[in-house]
């Protein structure tokens, strides 16, 4: 294929199916981590059983060993990504509350470089959001070295900065509106044992 710097027109806003992606991208790009990538590659499971028959996602080149790194056509990933529509894991460790929100690493479009100063990242977006519309132009410039991911926790996203104030606010809000439920369920513990402790009283001052 053709470099993708010659890439121009409407199709520059996304990489064509004909573009190969290394392995940590193709994984990226399905919202899984590289290990399940490349248990996609297995013919057989561990357990003996056939892999995942025509869906089976195998490299156009390379073999993913330390001299031959596995490559992968773009318009396979996206076949198998359509029909594979379930929530990631990313999607799940999202949702699971406080416990996934400080400790489920997610990953995010970053800039290139620190634009303050070194070593304080500026995050552009989530890259595991399929709904994403800008999804599919922030991999072309992540396959053109432009932008990097980072593999952070949602805690972590929210106090680092970001290259836009709608993006980051997106992300708080849900952190805000999870602290908020926290909050009150412990509030809501905390009257119900203030009530217990008084029935209690009660009780014993009728003894």
């Amino acid at each position: 294929m053709a470099p993708l710097e010659e890439h121009k027109g409407p199709e520059a806003d996304a990489l064509p199916d004909t573009a190969t992606l290394p392995a940590d991208l193709a994984a990226l790009y399905l919202c899984m981590s590289p290990a399940q990538l490349a248990d996609l590659r297995k013919s057989k499971r561990p357990d003996g059983r056939p892999g995942n028959g025509p869906s089976v996602i195998q490299p156009v080149e390379g073999t993913g060993g330390a001299k031959a790194p596995a490559l992968y056509q773009l318009g396979t990933l996206r076949t198998f990504a359509k029909a594979h529509a379930a929530p990631s894991a990313f999607d799940t460790a999202l949702n699971t509350g406080m416990l996934g929100w400080v400790s489920a690493k997610l990953p995010f479009f970053a800039e290139r470089e620190p634009r303050t100063k070194r070593g304080k990242r500026v995050l552009i977006g989530g890259a595991w959001d399929r709904a994403d519309p800008l999804r599919e132009q922030r991999f072309v410039a992540l396959a053109k070295g432009r932008i990097r991911f980072t593999s952070i926790t949602c805690a972590e996203a929210v106090s680092s900065l970001w290259a836009d104030v709608a993006s980051h606010r997106a992300l708080a809000d849900k952190g805000l509106a999870l602290l908020s439920r926290e909050t009150q369920v412990i509030e809501t513990s905390l009257a119900e044992t203030a009530a217990l402790a008084a029935t209690a009283q009660a009780d014993a001052a009728a003894a």
